[in-house]
């Protein structure tokens, strides 16, 4: 395996992805001729049949890439086109309430995958076990954390807009980009180290899904963060 095959690989996936959040995006808008005033996009948004379809197969499909990592080239492929619909509707739902949020969101996503690869490239911070830990451990957290606003949620909805709730999910929200971002120099580590040991050609699909899975995470992160900060607009 080599980083240009892994590079190469990735943008495969994300061309696939894009094209994917596409379909989505156009399933789950219609435009309107109302004027909704300024920072509301004049559309209207629904949940696009097969949403939850897409979801679980994204979902099983993740699985067993990760238990068989030789057959990430196909199933990676669909993975995308699964994951990228359900980021579109998503997407959409998102611009619709305010209007501009998903370019913001993508644009954020490159500049943070930039400064981690430049950061990595000139070693300033070195992916170490010690990193991998925390990482390991912080997601860990973010899901029980998540488990546990879901279980609040239950008995106590308004609770989710609350002021409160807004100022705890902005530190959340934030922790989770950060830890996006270094597992993204985690990532980089995996690949320079299965080029160091001459791992086969075959896995440079499997580290191109899992670089692909850390850049869908950041951007719903900065996504979900962007939203909450113009929250009070």
């Amino acid at each position: 395996m080599s980083v240009a095959g892994v590079s190469v690989k990735t943008l495969v996936l994300l061309a696939v992805l894009v094209a994917g959040g596409a379909w989505g995006w156009a399933a789950s808008t219609e435009s309107i001729g109302v004027d909704l005033g300024g920072g509301y996009a004049n559309t209207t948004v629904t949940i696009p049949g097969g949403f939850w379809l897409a979801s679980f197969a994204a979902m099983f499909l993740g699985i067993f890439i990760t238990v068989r990592p030789r057959r990430a080239a196909l199933l990676g492929v669909l993975y995308a086109v699964c994951e990228g619909f359900c980021l579109g509707a998503i997407s959409a739902s998102f611009d619709a309430q305010t209007e501009g949020i998903v370019g913001a969101a993508i644009l954020a996503t490159v500049c943070v995958f930039v400064a981690a690869l430049l950061l990595y490239v000139t070693r300033i911070v070195k992916p170490t076990q010690k990193m991998a830990f925390a990482v390991i451990a912080g997601m860990g957290g973010l899901m029980l954390l998540y488990t546990f606003v879901f279980v609040l949620s239950i008995f106590n909805w308004g609770w989710l807009y609350s002021e409160s709730f807004r100022t705890v999910g902005v530190v959340v929200t934030l922790i989770a980009i950060v830890l996006a971002a270094l597992s993204l120099m985690l990532d980089f580590g995996t690949i320079e180290g299965g080029v160091q040991a001459g791992a086969p050609k075959e896995l440079e699909w499997y580290l191109a899904f899992g670089l692909m899975v850390t850049v869908v995470w950041l951007y719903i992160s900065i996504l979900k963060l962007l939203a909450l900060l113009s929250r009070n607009r």
